[in-house]
Parts: structure tokens; sequence; C-alpha cells
């Protein structure tokens, strides 16, 4: 690695990713590499600020000669969002559906397909976490692996 005047860049680099950990969640898909103190940054950020933020973070580092933004700003749910950021999204909308059991179903996503496990006491618990998360922007498919206890008889279907 070649030498700053205060350290190796394998150090800035390492010094730089922890100040970015530290950053009360944000910049939690970002990388930082670093080549004769001349740091690059890439990744994804929610927001213009988060960008903002996460680029003089690395300017005020001690060491740093100057900093290449490579960032791209995606707001959690949008087209082109990544599947973490759907996952947090979706997680977010089962967890303030009233229709749904707290903590019964979890979202994952991959390659934007979103897949929801887990387990309720009737269909109609797993009917309304579907319909929490079907029209969620960037997704591309839904798969339902949640398990019932209970399927729905008759009478529930007329009730509900």
């Amino acid at each position: 690695m070649a030498q700053t005047p205060h350290g190796t860049d394998r150090n800035l680099q390492a010094g730089i990713a922890d100040l970015l950990k530290r950053m009360a969640g944000e910049t939690a898909h970002v990388g930082v590499s670093v080549r004769g103190g001349m740091v690059t940054l890439f990744g994804e950020v929610g927001s213009t600020t988060e960008r903002l933020r996460t680029r003089q973070a690395a300017i005020g580092m001690h060491g740093v000669r100057g900093v290449a933004d490579e960032m791209v700003v995606r707001e959690p749910g949008t087209p082109g969002a990544s599947d973490a950021d759907l996952t947090q999204l979706a997680n977010r909308l089962l967890a303030t559906d009233a229709a749904v059991p707290a903590g019964a179903v979890r979202a994952d996503v991959r390659g934007c397909v979103l897949t929801l496990s887990g387990a309720v006491a009737v269909t109609g618990q797993r009917e309304a976490a579907a319909r929490a998360v079907r029209n969620l922007p960037g997704i591309v498919g839904l798969r339902d692996d949640i398990r019932v206890a209970r399927p729905a008889t008759d009478d529930d279907r007329r009730s509900g």
C-alpha cells in the first residue's frame, strides 16, 4: 500500500469505514477504497443529505487528500432500490399493519422477489400480510411461505 502523510492507505480506509459504521445506521451500503490518500466512496445511500454527510465525514479524516463520490442516492422502496432497502421497508409495512400479528410474519427480498415467511393463526392474517406488501415499488414477485395454523372456513370468508 502507498504511504500517505499520516499512515497507510489501509489504515485510512479502516478509519473511514469505522467512522461510517458509527454514523447512526446511515451509510450501511457504502464502500470505501483508498489509494495514495485519495478516497473513493461507492454504494447506495438513502438521501442526498446522507450522501453529503458521508462525503463530509470522509473529507474530514486526517490524511485524506481528496474524495471521489461514486455513491448513488436511492430512496427505500423506489424502483432500483436495493434488496436490503426493500426488505427493510416490507418489514416496516408488516409491523404497522394492524391485521398482521406483531412479529408473526417476516419479509426477505432477493433479486427483487419478496418472500413472506412465518406463522399465523388464520388465513385472513396471511392474506393481510400479502396485501400489506403486494404493491411495494421495486418488487417483481411475491412468494408466500407463511404457515397457517387454522385454514379459513366458509364462516370466516362470509364475515371477512
